[in-house]
């Protein structure tokens, strides 16, 4: 049972840039005593790099040019010839990029590789993987910005995840130097923990039921010179709503004695809403400013015109 256990685990053991393979944990952020263990839950903070250490110094850079294609190798144990992962562990492969902060800690991530489950063919990524002797070719998008970043390379392996949480996680981080890049790219950005929730059809999936489709979980995929729509540079949370945000009052209507009883904010019975809020006024957020705007201009002008009157008497 103890040999089946420790055989039916994965980690990127080493990766090769320009043809070279480098050796075990070269550039790839220090693996914990259990390396090949997976990570189990949606919101463990170890779904980010599967590593207690984020601190850059521990790790050694790799260069990379933009646009050049580099491998991620997988395999169950130490030594390189053992296989990428148990067989039967199916599930997709996927790929995230982030810029690195000074700390070793990411920016935010986004999807720059994904493979799944062909239904053409009824093979998952998992079995070209070990086709491949476990390794997993990624374009790094030439459209990138120079700098240090993080590649963070995943296997989700499914052969537990008919039960809500079951899902395995097999994740782990290379540190990188990107260089050559256009620096035009604009990516949205995500957390991790964050990107998947334990209901997300491509997480909680029942392999023994019967499917001919499978969908991959996390953002879209990045597509190097795309401009997202809404795109920020605030690192978002697929999985948080998105809130209205309230009309807040004119900081030159400042007069006290300018209230109106009829003139109601955006606190009272009368909601300032998006077109698409559900059970709620479809009024704009635009038309509620100009009305508001409208009162107080109304209410300023008779203000005015009371005061000159008493002055004039």
């Amino acid at each position: 049972m103890l040999a089946f256990a420790a055989h039916a685990h994965t980690h990127i053991r080493n990766i090769i840039i320009d043809g070279k393979a480098l050796d075990r944990e070269e550039c790839i952020r220090p693996y914990e005593s259990n390396f090949n263990f997976p990570v189990k839950g949606v919101n463990n903070r170890q779904l980010v790099c599967r590593t207690t250490s984020m601190s850059p110094s521990k790790t050694n850079t790799c260069d990379v040019k933009a646009g050049s294609t580099m491998v991620i190798e997988f395999h169950e144990e130490m030594e390189r010839s053992s296989r990428a992962i148990e067989g039967k562990h199916y599930g997709p492969c996927l790929a995230y990029l982030s810029k690195m902060n000074s700390d070793g800690s990411p920016e935010g991530w986004f999807k720059i590789f994904e493979q799944g489950y062909d239904s053409s063919k009824k093979r998952w990524c998992i079995d070209d993987l070990n086709d491949n002797d476990g390794q997993l070719e990624i374009t790094i998008p030439g459209d990138l910005q120079d700098g240090n970043y993080l590649l963070r390379g995943e296997i989700i392996a499914l052969h537990l995840a008919e039960k809500r949480g079951g899902a395995e996680f097999y994740n782990n981080c290379v540190q990188l130097r990107i260089t050559g890049g256009t620096g035009s790219a604009s990516p949205e950005l995500f957390q991790i923990p964050g990107i998947y929730k334990e209901d997300d059809p491509g997480i909680h999936f029942n392999l023994y039921d019967g499917y001919s489709s499978y969908n991959i979980p996390g953002p879209k995929l990045y597509v190097p010179g795309s401009t997202p729509a809404n795109v920020s540079n605030k690192t978002t949370n697929p999985n948080e709503p998105v809130e209205s945000s309230p009309v807040k009052n004119d900081p030159e209507d400042k007069d006290p004695e300018d209230k109106d009883p009829e003139d109601k904010g955006p606190e009272d019975n009368d909601p300032v809403t998006s077109p698409d809020t559900e059970g709620k006024s479809n009024k704009p957020v635009k038309s509620n400013c100009t009305r508001n705007r409208k009162r107080r201009l109304m209410r300023k002008r008779r203000n005015f015109n009371v005061r000159r009157t008493k002055k004039e008497l």
